[in-house]
Parts: structure tokens; C-alpha cells; sequence
């Protein structure tokens, strides 16, 4: 027994020893473990006030609030679905014999992968779906797809994903459909008794980390083009086509279920009856998607990507694989030695096409016959979506409105007309096609024919019904930005032409249409010159001059042209002055120059640090730790209107930079551990923030339980649909719908700042993370972006829009480099996160991209960060950055360039960067400064939020540590006394 004791003592010693660096460990991940565990925190709240609720949920219960998302999502999908063929095959009839003919049937896609997944696991399966619709399924088909037999032809059919045969696509989702000469015959024998229709589904999956592959990703010349379909869904339609050919079937319905819009070219080589794009399903989706099959809903979505028979006619396409700078050999990061030029400027998705086909009708810009050649790279157009009824639009009408203090708008009235059999809903599109003029030749102005610059969705109209819609349109939209001589937005001179359409090609149409252009000119369809209004307008360089709160707005953006950075005529980009003679046939290959040296370093605040504007009073130490009794509370004013909710004082009052006298160094640095959480101040009284991802709604399975709800359940939220499926909605009062129910899960959840939603362009179809982004429109993008975050804001959750900026590929993203004009960038890629970022009464932050610009990381880009953001836009929220993975991300460089306000760092890099400059004997000023106005920015959005709940006047903020850092102390205490105890008294004892 001695002996037995002796040796347990032994262990407990050795584990003790074992236990010391966990505790190194487990201090040092801290925020990642606390995320998982439930109860976790940084800090309790001593006298907290039960009546101090800024922000409380609209629900009840979780249960309440999780059928009110269910439907909403249910509700989401109804309106964005998109029909996009039909030739009478839908609405199937009630107790119509369906057989679900594909392996996706049984594995539908509900999001995308990676930080932005939602939990769908509770959703309806295709199945149980079409026969709550009143559809009646084929069992044996759809058993048989679940069977071990299909399972072991699918793991020898797959391609794609994580290893074996075709490591070249990483994490990406197989390719998993089985060729039909393998079905058993009591399989397909089942077909025909279930054969009223067969519904097809064929989706990809996009995710974090990787995008679609191609023919050339990757480098791979031979890699598969992941959104065409594979030789076994080939056969699957070609056997589709056979069973209908011999009468064994009556209709063939293809459902597109992917937010990567997939290359439809084998609708020239196969019957197809209808076509419905889904995009990714949320937990209810699926409902409605059966529901629009069986008549019940009918469809109402428009596209929010171009649709094409070969997705890689689009001209970013030619530049859409990552280069590696010429003569690279080590002088600069790893992580920054690759780059991407987007060559196709402004004209990205139906920029591009309807533009080029515009100008070939009108004889313009060395076309070279692409008006015959857009129907066979188009399949569908940009806002294109079929109902079960038709729609005609008539007496439109304009009136320029332009108020006393105001800027000039446009209302654009028009009847529409329900003229078919059932009820239904129509999206209408207004276009604007403003001039293209020698001006713009001349200083490298790009114009599209026609982009979208408003629109609105009618209620449900009855047969006969008409609804007059009014449609605002800002002419601030209508500017073009001139970088090149006027360095600001322009309106040209010429005429401008407003239209209201169904979809770009139709706006194309009409505006060719009212130049006198019909099909003898070589359109492919009439348009309507009855739908346009057009009016001159003179040069204009000053109105648009100047931002919505009177910032002169200029150049910020030339160190990311590559034609100024490196020379002229360094990069030919596309230009519709000659289509033929600016297609980019080739990567544009760059060398690394001197001055990319220093610019490219690690520690570019220490390297580079001149480069930075910053106040001459950032020179000087500001006064800390003064203990003067001012806490955050403080920054409350009375309740003005009596509603209960305190108003806080405005971000430049005074009293904030007494309060900020208080701060202490170490609380600054703390600025940089903010992963999923923002700690406590406590020298100022503030309550520290739990943060967490959310773009497809918020994700409570990414960490496992960690999430409870206010009185104790395990957190659940509504997975919504894919953000694409949000936008194809047309319907701002949805969205409005979207972002509150989202607030609702986060308030329930005590979550204060939401990571989404996802604002970044779909530049090509081939974007891994598509589904957390809405739309190649910038335009649509920042509308559907302002109503959701406005409705997270007014309820007291702060969000962070992802990922500021040019995160429009996963390839190298870890410090690629993106080289684009300026107007490229804002008009484009900029355009979808400015409005809910401009105008949201200066709240609403950021997460930054890992990319460059040129050189300059984001987050450290101190003309993008303090210029635009901060500046024109006027923004005053927390800014954080993507997770710090890489160690290029400087902190104290991208602290001084005034916008990273905390650092969603995993890892301690910023941390100790921070400790670095500013823990010393000699802690640099600017950095401190910079640290403090920083703080400025996270208290001032804390205290906008609920993160304040609970937090009265006498509440008293106490920073703890976590019970899972405290426990695993405790046991570590707890093994070394006894194991060293036991081995004291048996060596005293012996």
C-alpha cells in the first residue's frame, strides 16, 4: 500500500510539473478557451441595476424568438429564390409524383464553410420538405442515396476536397454525384411510378480559405472548373433527358442550390423545363423553395450576379489567380509577395457585359460583333427572376426634387400592372445610363452603359391589380470618380438617362432604345423608350466634392495604382474606348522596386514610421492613470425623450478627454487581445464586450456551448440564408426584418458586436466566401448593408462589416497585394460598405482585410483608414481587424493609421508589439496618443450598445479571471501539494 501511495505521490509531482506550461497555455489563449466553455468571463458587474436596460429582446422566450426566425428565414427564401425557366412545368399539382434525381437531393447546401457557417442541422431535409408542400417523393430513390451502397460510389466518384486525388482544391467541397449506369434497376425501375417530374439539385459549397477552382488555380493548368457541371451530372442529365424522351417522366426541374453562381452551359446541351436558383437554404429555406414548386409561394427573386454559359468570359477572370512579384527572392514577406491586378476596372459582372453589348449596337469602342456574341456568354442577366404571373410597367414619371439644405434627388413613379392569371409580386429596377464623353477618354474615366441606382418591390398584386411605385434615387450616385484631373467626383456633361426595368439587359434595351436603336441595329430584343427619361446636365466638379458631413473629398487611393506607383502605362486596363484593344490577354507581371522594400517590412510603423500624418500634440505624452472619479456612466446624458434609454454624449464632447485621463498603459495595450472579446476598463468603469461572427446570422456553433442565453439555455440562433439569397430579395423591409431578428439572437445570447455582415464584392463567381457577401453590384450591396446594420444598431448590437476592404478572393489572402485605379475602388469595391458606414450617424465599424492595397495592409492604409473612413465618411465606431494569424499585421503602425481601434489576435503578435513600443522607459507618444484616441473609439461604441446593460450609476466594473484559467490553477495548487507532500513525508518517513 506504501508503495501504492509512494507512487501516486510520484504521478501527482510529474503532472504538477506537466501542468505548469498548460497553465502558460491556457493563460495565454484565455479569450479562445473562455469562448467555449459557458459562463466565462472577464468581468462581473458588482450593484448591478435591474433597470438599467438599454436594449432588451422582443421575445419572450428563446422559443418564441426561434419560431419568429424560423419564419422569417422561411420568408427571406420565398422572396429571394429566383425562378429563371419555366416552361409551364411549375407549380407542380398538388400530390404530384416527384423522384428527387441527384445525390445532392440528400445533401443540400445551407451556407458556406469557415468563421461565417451557421447551424442548419435542424433543418428539413428535400423530402420531408416536398410532402409538407403536398408532393409525393419517390422512397426508393431517396433511400437508396442514403444507402452504403451509394455511399461507397460516392467516396469513388468524389472530386474535390482535402486530399487523395485532387489535393489542388483544398478545402473545398466534393463534387459527389453518382453516374445512373450505376443505380440498381429496382432504382431506376421507381422512376417512372414517381415520374410526374424529376427535381434535380446540383450545389457547391464556397468557404473561408479557398476559392472555387478553375483552369489555372493555383496553378494547376488542368484544374477542374468547379462550377461547371461534372462528367457524372452529365450523365445525370442526359439519363434525366432519356427517361423523358420515352415518356417516363413529364418535366425536368433543376434547382441551382450555391451562392457561386454556377456556369449553366449545359442548358444547350439539355432539356430543361424549369430552373430555380436557391442559393444557400438557412434553416428554413428549404421550406419555401418547396413551397414556390408547389405553388404555395410564388416567386419574386431577382439575380444578384450575372448568370453566364461560360464563367470565364468576364474580364476578371484573365487576372484572377494570384502572381508573384518578378525578382522576388526573399527581400520581402512571404506574405506579401503576391499580388493581383484587377485589369477589368469598374466593369465587373453586368458592367461588363451589357456595356460592351451596348456599345456593339452602337457602333462604338472596337466591339469586334459582341452584340451576337452577349447572348452566348449571358444566359441570365443581372436582376433577372420569373413569377407564375407577368407584369407590364407604364406611365413612368421623374420629378428632380431639390429642398432647401438638401441634395438633389429623383422620384421615378410608374404603374405596374399585374397582366397574368394569379397573384405575385414584381421587383422593378431603376438604371441609370449617364454620358461617356470625351472628357473621360481623355482622364481615364470609366462609365458603365447602365448601372442600377434604385429600386423597390410591389406587394402581392392581385390578376388586374396595379400598384404606382415610387422609386428615390439620389443623384450623389449618379457621380463618376475622376482620379486623374479633377481628383473627385464629377458629373459629366451630356445627357443622362434614367430607366425602369426588370433586369440590366432589359435596362440595356431601353436605353438603346431611346438612342433609336431596334433589332435591325443588332439587338436581340426591342426595348421599351417609353420607360426612359432623359435630361442634360452641365460639367460639374464641386457639389459631389464634398462628402455628406463637408469633407473635401479628393485622391486617398493612387499608392494602389500600379500605373502611378510604378509608371505610366505600367498596367493597360480595360476601357470601353477599345474593347479589343485593352482585353487583358495575360497576368500583368510586376517586379519588386526599391522603395516596395521598406514598405513591405514586418514592422512597418518601426521601418516607416514618417510615412504617417499624425497631430503635432501626438508628440507629447498624454496624462494617464489620473484617477479624477470619471467613469463612463458619466458620458450619459439625461433621457431626453423619456424612453428609458440614456443618450450619450457626442464623440467630440470635451468630457471625453478627461475621462481618457484615467486610462492606464496596460488598459490601452489591451486593445490588442480582443478575440471575441473586448476586456474591461476598469479605471473608467466600462464593462467589457462578448463578440461574435455572424454574417449568415449569428454563429453559435463555431465554438461549441459557450454562448447561454440570459436565463441560462444554451444559446441558439436562426441560421438565415446565404447573404446573396438576402439581396436577391429586392425587399429593404426584409432586410430591415433580418437585422433585427439577428439583434434579437445576439441580445439573448449577451453577444454586444456582431462580426457581419459580409460587404465585399462577388468580382468573379470563383469567390470562396460569396455566400457571406451580396452581390457583384456595389450599389445593391450597400443598401441591403445600411438596412441590416441600421437594424442591429438601433438595437443596441455594434457589428463590424467584413472585410474592409478588397476581399474578393481567398487565394494568398494572408498579405496579397490588389493594384486598381481609384475610381475602381470606390465605385466598386468601396460602394458596398459606404452607406452603412456614412450614414448611420457615424456608428457601424469595420473588420479589416487581410489584403493590401499596393503595399499598404489595410489595416494600417492610413489614406483608406483615416482618409476615407474616418474622415469623408465621418465614421466613429470600433474598428477590428481580421483574426492576426500573420505576422505582418503591425500593430502599432496600423494603430497610428487611426482606424484599427482593437485587434482580433488569437495570438499574442499584437500584443507584444503593442508592449513593445509603448510598455518601456520610453514609450513612444504617438503610439500612446494613437492608443488613447483608439479607446476613444471602442468606449464610445460600447457605450452605444447593450454591452452596457446592467450598468447604472452606482454599478461597479470588476475585471475577473475566467473560472477556467482559475480552475486549472487550482488543480495545478492542487497536484503540487499533495504530490509534493506525499513525497516529503515518505522521504521523511523512509
Amino acid at each position: 500500500m506504501r508503495r501504492f501511495f509512494k507512487a501516486i505521490s510520484v504521478i501527482l509531482v510529474v503532472l504538477f510539473v506537466i501542468m505548469i506550461p498548460v497553465n502558460v497555455v491556457v493563460r495565454m489563449f484565455d479569450n479562445t478557451i473562455s469562448l467555449m466553455i459557458a459562463g466565462n468571463s472577464f468581468w462581473e458587474l458588482e450593484n448591478k441595476d435591474p433597470n438599467a436596460v438599454y436594449f432588451k429582446g422582443d421575445y419572450a422566450s428563446q422559443e418564441e424568438r426561434l419560431e419568429a426566425g424560423l419564419d422569417l428565414c422561411y420568408r427571406v427564401e420565398a422572396e429571394g429564390a429566383a425562378l429563371l425557366l419555366n416552361n409551364g412545368a411549375l407549380p407542380l399539382k398538388s400530390q404530384a409524383k416527384v423522384s428527387t434525381l441527384s445525390v445532392n437531393s440528400v445533401d443540400l447546401t445551407y451556407g458556406g464553410t469557415g468563421s461565417g457557417n451557421v447551424d442548419a442541422s435542424k433543418a428539413d431535409n428535400l423530402k420531408a420538405a416536398l410532402e409538407k408542400s403536398g408532393l409525393v417523393v419517390n422512397p426508393t430513390l431517396w433511400d437508396w442515396y442514403t444507402s452504403d451502397a451509394a455511399e461507397e460510389l460516392k467516396a469513388a466518384n468524389s472530386e474535390g476536397g482535402g486530399g487523395g486525388e485532387n489535393d489542388l482544391l483544398g478545402g473545398q467541397a466534393p463534387i459527389v454525384e453518382i453516374d445512373p449506369k450505376n443505380y440498381p434497376d429496382d432504382v431506376k425501375n421507381s422512376i417512372a411510378s414517381y415520374g410526374d417530374a424529376v427535381i434535380i439539385t446540383f450545389s457547391r459549397v464556397g468557404g473561408e480559405g479557398y476559392d472555387c477552382s478553375f483552369p489555372g488555380y493555383e496553378g494547376v493548368a488542368d484544374a477542374p472548373n468547379y462550377l461547371a457541371l461534372n462528367d457524372n451530372e452529365r450523365a445525370l442529365m442526359a439519363y434525366a433527358n432519356q427517361l423523358k424522351a420515352e415518356g417516363k417522366i413529364g418535366s425536368i426541374i433543376v434547382l441551382i442550390n450555391t451562392s457561386n453562381a454556377l456556369q449553366v452551359d449545359f442548358l444547350n446541351d439539355y432539356d430543361v423545363d424549369a430552373l430555380l436558383w436557391v442559393g444557400g437554404l438557412g434553416i428554413a429555406g428549404t421550406n419555401a423553395v418547396t413551397d414556390i414548386l408547389a405553388g404555395k409561394v410564388k416567386p419574386s427573386g431577382g439575380l444578384v450576379d450575372t448568370y453566364c454559359y461560360d464563367n470565364l468570359s468576364s474580364p476578371a477572370m484573365q487576372n484572377y489567380i494570384a502572381q508573384t512579384y518578378g525578382n522576388f527572392n526573399g527581400q520581402v514577406p512571404d506574405a506579401a509577395s503576391t499580388y493581383m491586378v484587377y485589369q477589368e476596372g469598374i466593369y465587373v459582372g453586368y458592367k461588363y457585359y451589357e456595356t460592351r453589348y451596348f456599345d456593339a449596337v452602337m457602333g462604338n469602342g472596337n466591339t469586334a460583333g459582341y452584340a451576337q456574341e452577349y447572348g452566348k456568354e449571358v444566359a441570365f442577366p443581372f436582376g433577372y427572376g420569373l413569377s407564375y404571373t407577368t407584369f407590364q410597367y407604364s406611365d413612368m414619371q421623374v420629378e428632380r426634387v431639390a429642398n432647401e439644405g438638401e441634395e438633389a434627388y429623383y422620384n421615378v413613379t410608374l404603374n405596374v400592372t399585374n397582366t397574368g392569371a394569379v397573384a405575385g409580386k414584381e421587383i422593378v429596377q431603376v438604371y441609370l445610363s449617364s454620358p461617356y464623353t470625351e472628357y473621360d477618354k481623355e482622364n481615364g474615366i470609366e462609365k458603365a452603359a447602365v448601372q442600377l441606382i434604385g429600386f423597390g418591390k410591389t406587394p402581392e398584386l392581385a390578376p388586374g391589380a396595379t400598384e404606382k411605385l415610387t422609386i428615390k434615387v439620389d443623384e450623389r450616385d449618379m457621380a463618376a470618380y475622376d482620379a486623374n484631373k479633377a481628383k473627385t467626383y464629377i458629373l459629366d456633361a451630356g445627357t443622362y438617362y434614367l430607366t425602369a426595368a426588370s433586369d440590366s439587359h432589359a435596362a440595356t434595351n431601353n436605353i438603346l432604345a431611346a438612342h433609336g436603336k431596334t433589332t435591325a441595329d443588332g439587338m436581340d430584343e426591342n426595348g421599351d423608350a417609353s420607360l426612359v427619361y432623359n435630361w442634360d446636365m452641365e460639367f460639374d466638379d464641386e457639389t459631389y466634392a464634398v462628402s455628406l458631413n463637408g469633407t473635401k473629398i479628393e485622391n486617398q487611393l493612387d499608392h494602389a495604382d500600379p500605373n502611378k506607383y510604378f509608371g505610366e502605362d505600367t498596367v493597360t486596363f480595360l476601357s470601353r474606348s477599345d474593347w479589343a484593344g485593352t482585353w487583358p490577354t495575360e497576368a500583368v507581371k510586376l517586379d519588386i522596386i526599391d522603395k516596395m522594400i521598406d514598405e513591405l517590412a514586418i514592422e512597418r510603423w518601426a521601418v516607416d514610421g514618417d510615412s504617417y500624418t499624425v497631430p503635432e500634440e501626438w508628440k507629447n505624452m498624454p496624462v494617464l492613470d489620473a484617477k479624477n472619479g470619471l467613469t463612463l456612466y458619466d458620458m450619459f446624458n439625461e433621457d431626453r425623450d423619456n424612453d428609458g434609454i440614456k443618450a450619450n454624449k457626442d464623440y467630440d464632447d470635451p468630457a471625453w478627454a478627461e475621462l481618457f485621463k484615467n486610462l492606464t498603459m496596460e488598459e490601452l495595450i489591451s486593445v490588442g487581445d480582443c478575440f471575441h472579446w473586448r476586456h474591461p476598463i476598469v479605471s473608467v468603469n466600462a464593462p467589457g464586450s462578448r463578440d461574435e461572427n455572424g454574417p449568415q446570422g449569428l454563429t453559435v456553433s463555431l465554438f461549441g456551448g459557450g454562448l447561454v442565453t440570459i436565463d441560462g439555455k444554451s444559446a441558439e440562433a436562426t441560421a438565415f440564408t446565404s447573404e446573396d439569397v438576402m439581396a436577391a430579395t429586392f425587399n429593404l423591409a426584409l432586410m430591415e426584418e433580418i437585422g433585427t431578428m439577428i439583434a434579437n439572437d445576439c441580445l439573448d445570447a449577451s453577444v454586444s458586436c456582431l462580426y457581419g455582415p459580409g460587404a465585399n464584392t462577388h468580382r468573379t463567381p470563383y469567390g470562396g466566401r460569396n455566400f457571406e457577401y451580396y452581390s457583384e453590384d456595389g450599389f445593391l450591396a450597400g443598401e441591403m448593408a445600411y438596412t441590416e446594420v441600421k437594424a442591429l444598431l438601433d438595437h443596441g448590437v455594434d457589428v463590424v462589416l467584413k472585410h474592409f476592404a478588397l476581399n474578393d478572393t481567398e487565394q494568398d489572402r494572408l498579405g496579397q497585394a490588389a493594384w486598381l485605379t481609384e475610381q475602381t475602388a470606390r465605385e466598386i469595391y468601396l460602394k458596398a460598405f459606404q452607406k452603412a458606414l456614412e450614414e448611420n450617424g457615424g456608428r457601424g465599424g469595420i473588420m479589416t482585410a487581410y489584403t493590401r492595397w499596393g503595399t499598404q495592409w489595410s489595416g494600417y492604409n492610413q489614406k483608406l483608414m483615416t482618409g476615407i473612413l474616418r474622415g469623408e465618411w465621418g465614421n466613429k465606431s470600433m474598428h477590428i481587424t481580421d483574426n492576426i494569424i500573420t505576422d505582418y499585421c503591425d500593430a502599432s503602425a496600423a494603430i497610428v493609421a487611426g482606424g484599427v481601434t482593437c485587434f482580433d489576435a488569437m495570438m499574442s503578435s499584437a500584443l507584444d508589439d503593442l508592449k513593445a513600443t509603448v510598455d518601456t522607459d520610453t514609450p513612444d507618444p504617438v503610439v500612446v496618443n494613437a492608443l488613447v484616441e483608439a479607446m476613444h473609439h471602442n468606449l464610445y461604441t460600447i457605450i452605444n450598445s447593450a454591452a452596457m446593460n446592467g450598468v447604472g450609476p452606482d454599478t461597479v466594473v470588476k475585471a475577473i479571471t475566467p473560472n477556467i484559467v482559475n480552475l486549472v490553477l487550482y488543480i495545478t495548487i492542487a497536484l503540487g501539494v499533495i504530490g509534493i507532500g506525499g513525497c516529503i513525508i515518505f522521504r521523511k518517513r523512509h
